[in-house]
């Protein structure tokens, strides 16, 4: 409920015609107890019964939202309605919707419902004193959309939708909306047996001008979803305006139209249409200026006939993200022209900048060789030329900057790839006369490449653009962060051992910088990430706890650089079964790049998949699944559908479905990522490797032996390649084939497989024998033994599995 408010002035409900009987339910005085709750004061009035704020006393203490049926209406048809409300709303589980924590009959005979207090301030309200943009108006008022959708799912209309009834507060720096007071969908008619609001007159509920004109009409019990569409396209003309919907209603009262009719004409630019009032014309105006999409999607909402009106709020919701990604949206005519254009809009960087980054690489080359001729003449003359040449450089740096996912949200990956070979294929021939600017728009190719998961035309630039800045005689520092560069696009490559080395070799270039300088002890951070790639974990750790200990001091614990190795040493500690360590340290990480970058930041992005793994190795599947499912939607938007680290997304989503028992939900999850990995990939890359083992041990619990044995020997067909020798993940994979191995009774090679994956965990630094990896390996052996009917090699390792401490 809304906290610091008159509570006269914010009634829930309206109710027309509904006198107040002094001795009801609003008669309560402080301090009155009713069973567990402890009443307060009032918090508003609503056409059911009133509602207080109240302290539940037992088996918690906790402040709630207390709401009794009022007296006048208590009848037995009407208690049972209550009754049907209390268990459609208890049904009920939604950020965006208050809680309801109990409900029953007190024993004075009051029924209530104990919803959760919410302390907030009206939307509208919000929108305002926050001055939130109105990108970010209609980002909240999506969430609004979805929890009224979710309410529909369970069969709840809520049928009084105003901002008084959504109240925002700020969670972690972000907005957040809660949806309260469903009690008006409730009351009774005797004759007609439905589910209807009546009152002493005419029956009509909820507050006027957010009235559809169906719920303001004669027969309320034809009320359904469509009307809080209704109500939600009043608001959002509310929230986007920054006006007051209430002087349409005057305003209709000397006009002699309905509060729709004046807002709809309005919204159709009709130019005999004239506000007769300051406060209707200022909201008629500010809607006549929104852009033509926007009225579309008003007028959608906002029809007179609900058959014309959005059909549910999930289809509003889904019109307004259209409009933010500059996509087409419903509500529009559809026509070939209007496809384009939006087309044009959302592509207008990538289309924008291939032209302006060709034509400005171009005209570098002839401003640079320009500049080269006046200097033989004029020193002067040549700095002046060499200036310019650097400003448009820098200008084309930035526009093939902009392909980055984090900057060019949703632009089409085709296009952003296009673009990039365009550039690249000139960068090398009409630059190579300037070794510095080319450096610099090498360096910009290769990180665009690696955005978009091009990492062998990321490496294979990142070379050229370290070459480039050894015939310029650049600074150690800018050498070594291109090699980093490069090794880190052949780690993602799958290239673990070459990647280390480059890394090693960038730490050589540094080696003479102070030990807590900044680029020092950024490359040697980037080095422990190499050696974790490469499977070296205590080595990665120590490095990473050295880095950490002096970015803190240095830097602080906040810096990007810190949070980056924190993040890595996390990693590591996963790896080597220290959860307790990893998971705050991810925790932390992930709170606060999500307040920093917000949530769909690649950064935000892949520390999420980082803390979803980790909760995937301690077993916590429901938890992983909680948070990875809501970041698969937002990685598919930002990288595409087929970026690597979609797919890894996408493989960690399926492992915690199917963990949970949803074998075959999780299917297609198995096999898109295998899918696209091959055909990106191919099957020697690691992530073509771990696809098609964690196919083979999806198909093995579903009894497809055959399909899990032919998966499980193609993934150890190609782990020579897929990891070098020793590491540390070939006897994971091992493993998974011998568990095929055992379902297919075939005991010998299964064995044998065990015995090579036991050999490789107990020899590989930060593993050993009480890892629990390799306890997963003692498991099968005692699998294995027992169903190849070997007691006695049963019982042996049955004993060595009682020694390993189960660390998950």
């Amino acid at each position: 409920m809304n906290q610091g408010k008159d509570p006269s002035t914010t009634a829930a409900t309206e109710f027309d015609g509904l006198p107040c009987d002094a001795g009801d339910a609003s008669a309560l005085a402080p301090g009155t107890r009713l069973g567990a709750y402890r009443i307060r004061r009032p918090l508003g009035e609503g056409g059911m019964g009133q509602v207080y704020l109240a302290e539940q006393t037992a088996p918690v203490h906790r402040d709630v939202a207390l709401k009794l049926i009022r007296q006048q209406i208590a009848s037995p048809l009407a208690l049972a309605w209550f009754e049907v409300e209390r268990q459609a709303l208890a049904q009920m589980q939604h950020p965006a919707i208050a809680q309801i924590f109990d409900a029953g009959t007190s024993a004075e005979g009051h029924a209530f419902i104990a919803m959760e207090y919410v302390e907030g301030t009206p939307v509208t309200d919000y929108c305002r004193s926050h001055a939130l943009s109105r990108d970010q108006r209609i980002g909240l008022f999506v969430r609004i959309c979805q929890g009224v959708q979710h309410a529909h799912q369970k069969g709840v209309i809520h049928r009084d939708l105003k901002p008084a009834n959504v109240l925002v507060r700020d969670i972690d720096g972000m907005p957040m909306p809660k949806i309260i007071d469903f009690g008006i969908a409730i009351g009774g008619n005797a004759e007609e047996g439905g589910p209807v609001v009546s009152n002493a007159t005419s029956g009509h509920a909820g507050t006027a001008i957010y009235m559809s004109p169906e719920q303001s009409g004669l027969q309320q019990r034809d009320i359904d979803t469509r009307s809080d569409v209704y109500a939600l396209g009043v608001m959002l003309c509310e929230i986007l305006t920054n006006s007051d919907a209430s002087a349409l209603t005057s305003h209709a009262h000397r006009s002699a139209r309905a509060p729709h009719e004046t807002l709809l004409t309005a919204l159709a630019s009709d130019p005999d249409f004239a506000p007769v009032t300051p406060s209707s014309q200022a909201l008629l105006s500010a809607a006549r200026k929104l852009p033509d999409e926007l009225r579309a999607i008003l007028r959608k909402a906002l029809a007179h006939d609900r058959a014309d009106r959005y059909e549910s709020a999930a289809a509003l919701a889904d019109d307004l993200e259209r409009f933010r990604a500059l996509r087409p949206v419903h509500a529009m005519p559809a026509s070939r022209a209007y496809a384009t254009r939006k087309f044009v809009s959302r592509h207008r960087l990538g289309l924008v900048a291939a032209s302006v980054a060709v034509l400005a690489l171009l005209t570098g080359t002839v401003m640079a060789v320009q500049g080269q001729r006046r200097a033989e003449a004029a020193a002067d003359q040549a700095r002046i030329e060499a200036s310019k040449a650097e400003q448009v450089a820098g200008f084309v740096q930035q526009m093939i900057a902009g392909i980055d996912p984090d900057r060019a949200k949703g632009l089409d990956r085709g296009l952003m790839r296009l673009m990039l070979d365009s550039a690249a294929g000139r960068a090398g021939t009409e630059l190579a006369g300037q070794p510095e600017v080319r450096t610099t728009i090498e360096r910009t190719i290769a990180q665009s490449y690696a955005a978009i998961g091009e990492y062998a035309l990321a490496a294979e630039h990142f070379g050229a653009a370290r070459a480039a800045s050894e015939a310029a005689g650049q600074s150690v520092v800018e050498k070594a962060r291109l090699l980093l560069s490069q090794a880190d696009s052949n780690g993602n490559l799958g290239r673990f051992d070459e990647g280390r080395k480059l890394a090693e070799q960038a730490l050589g270039e540094v080696s003479g910088l102070p030990e807590n300088d900044r680029d020092r002890l950024y490359v040697e951070s980037r080095l422990a990430w190499h050696e974790q790639g490469s499977g070296q974990f205590d080595a990665s750790i120590k490095r990473y706890q050295r880095v950490l200990s002096l970015q803190q001091a240095a830097f602080g614990i906040d810096d990007d650089d810190t949070l980056e190795t924190q993040r890595g040493l996390a990693a590591d500690y996963s790896r080597v079964d220290r959860y307790a360590e990893a998971e705050p340290l991810l925790s932390d990480v992930l709170a606060k790049y999500r307040k920093r970058y917000g949530p769909d930041n690649t950064k935000t992005l892949d520390v999420t998949t980082g803390l979803g793994v980790s909760f995937l190795e301690q077993e916590k599947y429901a938890q992983a699944e909680a948070l990875l499912r809501p970041a698969l939607e937002v990685t598919e938007k930002m990288l595409g559908p087929t970026h690597p680290n979609t797919m890894i997304l996408v493989s960690n989503l399926g492992s915690a479905i199917r963990q949970q028992g949803r074998v075959a939900e999780s299917r297609p999850y198995y096999e898109r990522v295998l899918e696209t990995n091959l055909k990106l990939n191919g099957p020697d890359h690691f992530l073509s490797v771990s696809a098609e083992s964690n196919l083979s041990q999806l198909l093995r619990e579903v009894g497809d032996i055959a399909g899990a044995e032919r998966h499980a020997r193609n993934s150890i067909a190609h782990l020579e390649k897929a990891f070098p020798p020793g590491h540390p993940a070939r006897a994971i994979f091992i493993d998974a084939l011998a568990r095929v191995l055992i379902s297919a009774a075939k005991y010998a090679e299964a064995e044998t497989a065990l015995d090579q994956a036991y050999a490789l965990f107990i020899a590989s630094p930060g593993f050993g024998p009480n890892h629990s990896r390799t306890r997963e390996v003692v498991e099968d052996y005692v699998k294995l033994y027992k169903a190849w009917n070997k007691p006695e090699s049963e019982a042996k390792w049955q004993k060595t599995l009682g020694a390993i401490p189960a660390s998950r």
